[in-house]
């Protein structure tokens, strides 16, 4: 498996100099060094994994998040993504989702968000001079929860994410009342 952080120094737990500069500017921390080791430990039992590449790791409130590089899962069948999950999640005790980075931020959020689908996606300049992009999806019960995907999405593409949901509810009703007139 490629990984930013050198194997030696993730099995002996000594980090070299280039290695430790990653950790100290923030680029990962405690929970991507404890998924790389276990990646390493788990490439023995899944040789697949040797195909890929690991990007980031995030641990929002109700899942974490692992991040293989563009391109990783297409290595790897059904069955090893399921067995990896399954070992990540005894190790972790929580839901994993193991998800492709993809240089095309829309398709990124698309895996994120899946199975809602996006609308639409817009950019927003705001006073202070800083950007956003704002996401509108189709439907709030297709979507977990959305910190989740904000706080993903910022850990690892460093963009700030506003997230809404398409108000179809309203014509919903506006249809039911005029059915009910017209029948009475």
């Amino acid at each position: 498996m490629e990984l930013p952080i050198c194997t030696f120094d993730l099995k002996s737990g000594i980090l070299c100099p280039r290695c430790e500069e990653k950790i100290l500017r923030g680029l990962y921390d405690d929970l991507d060094i404890k998924i790389m080791k276990l990646l390493i430990e788990l490439e023995r039992e899944l040789p697949k994994l040797a195909k890929t590449g690991y990007v980031k790791t995030v641990d929002s409130a109700d899942t974490v998040y692992v991040i293989l590089k563009e391109d990783s899962l297409k290595y790897i069948d059904q069955d090893t993504v399921y067995a990896l999950k399954k070992k990540l999640r005894e190790k972790l005790a929580k839901k994993i989702k193991i998800i492709e980075d993809d240089k095309n931020l829309s398709r990124f959020i698309e895996k994120l968000v899946a199975p809602a689908r996006i609308i639409t996606i817009n950019k927003i300049w705001l006073p202070d001079g800083s950007e956003e992009m704002r996401v509108i999806l189709d439907r709030m019960k297709n979507l977990q929860t959305t910190s989740s995907v904000i706080e993903v999405v910022k850990k690892v593409k460093h963009v700030n994410l506003r997230i809404d949901f398409e108000k179809t509810g309203w014509l919903e009703k506006k249809v039911k009342v005029s059915e009910k007139k017209s029948t009475a």
